[in-house]
C-alpha cells in the first residue's frame, strides 16, 4: 500500500524583472538566453503529485495549462519553484503569440481539454528558485542553471523543456534568435543572484524588430480631434490592406503636423478593402484619407489575421515600391 506524499511548504515568489538598455560589450561575464515572447510563469511543485502555475501577476493560471501537470511525474518527488513561459510552438517550431492568446482566453474546461490537442503549450524554464526546502535565490545565474539542468527535465520531449544558453557570447545568440524569427533574448551576468520582484540590470532584455513601409489611409481623432493614432496599410492591386492603428512614438509636435496633413487629404470613403468593425472606440473617431502619404513602422510580428503586433511609428517618408509582406 502505497503512502501519500507530504507536500513541502513552498515559498511565494514574485518574477525578476530585466532592463532594456544596450547588450554589454565584454560578453565573457554574460549568459544569453532566449527571450520567448510567451506568457511568464511561476511553477510551483512541491513534491505531493500537485502542480500550481502562477501568472507574473500572482493570478492563478493552472486549470489553463493542463498538460503542466507533467512535472510533478517528471521531477520524481523533487520539490521545486521554476522561473519560465509558456508558449504555443507553430509547425516550423517558433513561438506564436497568437496561438498562444487563444490558449489564455480559454476559461471552460471542454474548451481547455481539446486546446491541448489542438494547441499544446510548452514550458521553457530557465531558472530554478527553490529545491527540496532549499531557497537557491542568493546563488550566482551558473550554479542555479547547474541544478536546473539537473533535473533533466527535457528527458521525455514533453511539455517541458529547458533551452541551452550561450555562455559568453551573446552575438551568436542575436543571430540565431533573429535568423528563427524569435522575439529576442535575456543577456544575464554570471554571476548574478535572483533578485524576486525587481527590475535589474543583471538582466539585459534585447527585442528585435522588423520594419515595413506604409501608406496612410486614415486616422483616428479624439474628442477634441487631435490625432490619437494613424491607420496603416500596404497596397495591393484591388486597394489598400489593412494593417492596424498605430499611435506609439507619434510625439505631439509631430502629431499636429500629421493631422494637418492628413485633414487635406481627408475623403468620405475607406481606402482599405476590409477593416475591423470595431475599429472605431467611444472615445474616437474615424476619418479616412486618400493614402498618399508613406511611412516607416517598426513592428514585433503579424497577428493569425494579419494585423501589425507593437507598431512603432519611426517617421514619415517617400514613397517607394514594396512588395506587400508576407505573413
Amino acid at each position: 500500500m502505497s503512502r501519500a506524499r507530504t507536500p513541502t511548504a513552498l515559498p511565494t515568489y514574485s518574477p525578476m524583472l530585466a532592463t532594456t538598455a544596450p547588450l554589454p560589450r565584454d560578453e565573457s561575464h554574460w549568459a544569453a538566453e532566449v527571450k520567448w515572447d510567451g506568457m511568464r510563469v511561476l511553477v510551483y511543485v512541491p513534491g505531493d503529485g500537485t502542480v500550481q502555475v502562477r501568472s507574473r501577476t500572482g493570478g492563478d493560471a493552472t486549470e489553463r495549462y493542463p498538460e503542466l501537470t507533467a512535472l510533478a511525474e517528471l521531477l520524481g518527488g523533487h520539490a521545486v519553484v521554476l522561473d519560465g513561459e509558456v508558449v504555443a510552438l507553430g509547425g516550423d517550431g517558433t513561438p506564436s503569440f497568437g496561438a498562444l492568446q487563444e490558449r489564455m482566453s480559454l476559461r471552460r474546461p471542454a474548451q481547455i481539454h481539446v486546446a491541448t490537442h489542438s494547441t499544446p503549450v510548452t514550458l521553457m524554464v530557465f531558472d530554478l528558485l527553490h529545491r527540496d526546502g532549499r531557497d537557491l535565490t542568493r546563488l550566482p545565474y551558473t550554479a542555479r542553471r547547474t541544478m536546473l539542468q539537473e533535473l533533466d527535465l527535457d528527458r521525455d520531449r514533453g511539455p517541458v523543456s529547458t533551452p541551452p544558453s550561450w555562455i559568453g557570447d551573446l552575438h551568436a545568440a542575436v543571430e540565431w534568435t533573429e535568423a528563427y524569427g524569435i522575439e529576442g533574448i535575456v543577456a544575464k551576468r554570471l554571476d548574478s543572484h535572483y533578485e524576486p520582484g525587481q527590475r535589474s540590470r543583471a538582466w539585459i532584455k534585447h527585442k528585435h524588430r522588423q520594419s515595413l513601409d506604409v501608406r496612410i489611409g486614415g486616422w483616428l481623432a479624439d474628442e477634441r480631434g487631435g490625432l490619437r493614432s494613424v491607420l496603416a496599410g500596404v497596397p495591393e492591386s484591388l486597394g489598400l490592406r489593412y494593417l492596424g492603428a498605430v499611435g506609439s512614438g507619434i510625439g505631439v509636435n509631430e502629431s499636429n503636423d500629421l493631422a494637418e496633413l492628413l485633414r487635406h487629404l481627408e475623403t468620405d470613403r475607406s481606402p482599405f478593402l476590409h477593416i475591423p468593425a470595431d475599429l472605431g472606440r467611444p472615445d474616437s473617431t474615424v476619418h479616412w484619407a486618400t493614402p498618399a502619404l508613406a511611412a516607416e513602422v517598426e513592428y514585433q510580428e503579424f497577428t493569425a489575421g494579419g494585423i501589425l503586433r507593437q507598431p512603432v511609428w519611426k517617421g514619415l517618408r517617400e514613397i517607394t515600391p514594396q512588395p506587400p509582406p508576407a505573413f
